[in-house]
C-alpha cells in the first residue's frame, strides 16, 4: 500500500484541476498500473487543496519511477494528458526542483507531496494553440 498526501499550491492551481485529476483516476482503477484503492479532495483551504492518494504499490519504486509519478500528477492537474507529446514531454523532461514540487517521506512510508505552482506550460487566452512555458511567458511581459 501506499499513501500519498498531495498538496496543492493555491491560487495556482483550482478545485477543477483537483477535481479533474481525482475523476480521471477513479476512472481508471489505478495508478500508473498500480490498483487504485482510493483518491479524494480531502481539504480545500485558501492556500492549499489538499488530495489523498491509495494505491497498491505492486513493486519497488526507483527514484526514476517515483518522479515520473510525481510529474504525471502535474500533468492531469493541468489536463495535458491528452495534449501533444512534444508539450506532454516538455513537462514530464524537467525535474522536480525546476517544476518547484517537493516530498517529505514519513517513517510509515507515506508521502507528503507538495505542488507550488502550476503547470510550466501556458496557453494565451486570446489562442489556446500556442502553448509555451510558463518562465517564456513572464520574459516575453518583461
Amino acid at each position: 500500500m501506499a499513501l500519498w498526501h498531495l498538496m496543492f499550491a493555491r491560487p495556482d492551481f483550482t478545485k477543477g484541476q483537483a477535481k479533474h485529476l481525482v475523476y480521471t483516476l477513479q476512472d481508471a482503477g489505478n495508478f500508473g498500473g498500480f490498483p487504485l484503492n482510493s483518491v479524494g479532495i480531502v481539504r480545500d483551504t485558501s492556500e492549499l487543496l489538499y488530495v489523498d492518494l491509495d494505491f497498491k504499490q505492486t513493486i519497488g519504486l526507483t527514484q526514476d519511477l517515483f518522479e515520473e509519478m510525481v510529474k504525471y500528477l502535474l500533468v492531469l492537474s493541468a489536463r495535458l494528458e491528452t495534449a501533444p507529446e512534444p508539450v506532454y514531454w516538455a513537462v514530464m523532461q524537467r525535474t522536480l526542483e525546476a517544476l518547484k514540487i517537493t516530498y517529505h517521506q514519513y517513517p510509515d512510508r507515506s508521502l507528503d507531496i507538495t505542488y507550488w505552482q502550476g503547470s510550466p506550460i501556458v496557453a494565451p487566452a486570446e489562442d489556446k494553440q500556442l502553448l509555451r512555458f510558463r518562465d517564456e511567458a513572464v520574459q516575453e511581459k518583461g
